[in-house]
């Protein structure tokens, strides 16, 4: 078996040279760093980590790069392997580094750049994460999570897919599909002390913006396909999401909480200082079109939002709501789906109301349909201690269906269409 040594030798060797890495089966026990101005071309490798190695399997050289492109081709896959003891419970603790150290792909300060035509297979924590990164694009692109029996029982590992954190702007993420154990893809602007702190670029932008998300299927067994999170006075702005399906089948795979997830209140996220926390306007000018989904909830907002258009929403098969603004926060266990857990999954659904008020100021939802269960009980439309400006729902289509529950909220969204009520 080949190792990450003929990988990082056969880069050394290519003087800047495309480096094609042929079919085979490859045992990754030392991160392979790729320089700047590096194309990567793994044909139909599999890149395996060893067991009980703890490292990232690629990172960028150095304080900043351009031009570093991985290319997948004939089914290239990059397996995590098994559990190597890092995660989120042991990070940092007892001689353990943070476990961002078990990341497949970290990039940090990286522009003009790709990752595309890959499977990833079973990551010990987030697939990809990339900070301080610009002009980037993430590409046809296959999460696989093949451990349900074990990982049903196991602590949580928070396998995200695509993580976008401090400082990404000017990117593509397209073609994304198969199943994470946590969010898909997340745009995180977020200040740990053991993660972002430790990647700094005095003078750059903290934001996240212009980012284009489009064509993405497939399933979470926690939180969000998509998610944006931001505090300590952080922007996340200027961000496109298009053409979003989630492909779980009742029975089969887990039902996403979320499909789309803006914002949160939670504590630990901001230090448990309300001053780093969120304030209005940190999020704003979102722009989300066709999503079809069986979530409990299509759309959170579950802190401030501002400037969010949202057209096309489909509610499908065991779906509940639609828009649920404030402190509607829904937890599922466990984690990985097995089906012989189903009814201890669904017994274990529970709805949490973090109390924080939140704005809500020009959103707009056009052409919503609901075509989930009639029968179902939760209102399409839950707002929890919600101020509204300037919001509309309209197009709807939802007959049968308990329109809206509202608490403490201050306005409300003008709501047309045909729906009960």
């Amino acid at each position: 078996m080949k190792t990450d040594r003929d990988i990082s030798q056969a880069i050394g060797a290519a003087g800047g040279r495309p480096v094609i890495i042929p079919a085979g089966d490859y045992e990754i026990a030392e991160t392979i760093v790729l320089p700047s101005d590096t194309t990567l071309i793994l044909d139909g490798c599999h890149l395996r980590m060893q067991d009980g190695v703890v490292c990232r399997m690629f990172q960028n050289a150095g304080a900043e790069g351009h031009n570093i492109h991985i290319e997948g081709r004939g089914g290239a896959v990059l397996d995590g392997g098994l559990p190597n003891g890092l995660d989120e419970f042991t990070s940092c603790k007892d001689g353990h580094p943070h476990v961002s150290e078990n990341l497949v792909i970290f990039f940090d300060n990286v522009s003009d750049f790709s990752v595309t035509g890959l499977t990833i297979r079973d990551q010990r924590w987030w697939a990809m994460a990339f900070m301080f990164c610009e002009r980037g694009r993430i590409e046809n692109i296959r999460f696989e999570l093949t451990r349900h029996q074990l990982d049903s029982y196991a602590r949580w590992r928070n396998q995200d897919g695509i993580d976008l954190r401090v400082g990404c702007s000017d990117m593509i993420i397209r073609n994304i599909t198969g199943e994470t154990g946590d969010d898909m893809i997340a745009l995180t602007a977020l200040r740990s002390p053991f993660f972002e702190q430790r990647y700094t670029h005095p003078g750059r932008s903290l934001a996240i913006h212009h980012v284009l998300i489009e064509n993405v299927r497939g399933v979470t067994n926690q939180c969000a396909l998509i998610r944006l999170l931001s505090h300590f006075g952080q922007q996340i702005h200027d961000i496109v999401i298009r053409n979003v399906e989630e492909t779980g089948v009742p029975g089969k795979t887990n039902q996403t909480q979320m499909a789309i997830r803006i914002g949160d209140r939670i504590p630990p996220y901001y230090r448990r200082d309300e001053a780093n926390a969120q304030q209005f306007g940190d999020i704003h000018d979102i722009r989300i079109e066709n999503l079809t989904t069986r979530a409990l909830t299509a759309i959170v907002t579950a802190d401030s939002v501002k400037d969010v258009f949202v057209k096309g929403v489909h509610l499908v098969g065991d779906g509940q709501s639609v828009w649920c603004s404030g402190g509607w926060l829904i937890n599922l266990q466990p984690f990985i789906y097995l089906p012989e857990r189903e009814a201890e999954v669904r017994g274990s659904t529970l709805t949490i109301n973090v109390n924080n008020p939140v704005i809500a100021e020009n959103v707009r939802i056009e052409d919503v349909v609901c075509t989930a269960q009639p029968n179902q009980p939760v209102p399409l439309f839950r707002f929890n201690r919600t101020e509204f400006r300037h919001c509309a729902i309209t197009g709807l289509q939802a007959p049968g269906r308990a329109l809206v529950e509202a608490k403490g909220c201050e306005g409300a969204p003008a709501i047309a269409g045909r729906a009960s009520h």
